[in-house]
């Protein structure tokens, strides 16, 4: 259900979501691949499985560069599924390589989360600078240590701006 709601602090409307989408921060590092994407996923090491397992479909994902690249969110996009290299080791179907997803580097980005509607939101500013060597966040968890309102931000993206086109 959508409401618009007039603040006081703001001359357009804000729009709310009454759903059960969950929002995560995944670390891009420097952003330099998540950028250069030719297609709409972003890899992340094996060891975050677990985690990725936890998406559902619809949640929305927030792409952050690490603090020695400014700590700023580059993107903002909804979850729709994961592919697993691994599962693939013969012929990939759903899986693609570095290469070819423009990536430069040879790690193991053998999960890779695919979404929808993927927004950037660099040139907004929005920071966050997150300590320890976690990857994966739940923005509901560390909320209270971000300034912005991600929440907030969200929607008023996909009120406001048009989504990237792969």
């Amino acid at each position: 259900m959508i409401h618009n709601i007039k603040s006081d602090d703001l001359q357009s409307p804000i729009i709310c979501r009454e759903s059960k989408q969950k929002h995560y921060i995944i670390r891009v590092g420097n952003g330099k691949n998540f950028k250069n994407s030719k297609y709409p996923f972003w890899g992340l090491k094996n060891c975050h499985l677990s985690l990725v397992k936890k998406f559902k479909e619809g949640d929305i994902l927030w792409f952050l560069t690490s603090k020695p690249n400014g700590g700023i969110f580059i993107g903002v996009a909804e979850y729709t599924c994961f592919y697993d290299r691994n599962n693939e080791p013969l012929i990939q179907i759903n899986s693609y390589s570095n290469k070819e997803q423009n990536w430069e580097g040879e790690d193991d980005w053998s999960i890779q989360i695919h979404y929808k509607d993927l927004y950037n939101t660099e040139k907004q500013n929005i920071k966050a600078i997150i300590q320890g060597a976690a990857v994966i966040f739940n923005y509901e968890t560390i909320k209270n240590k971000i300034e912005d309102n991600l929440y907030e931000h969200y929607s008023n993206f996909i009120y406001y701006a048009q989504p990237k086109i792969f």
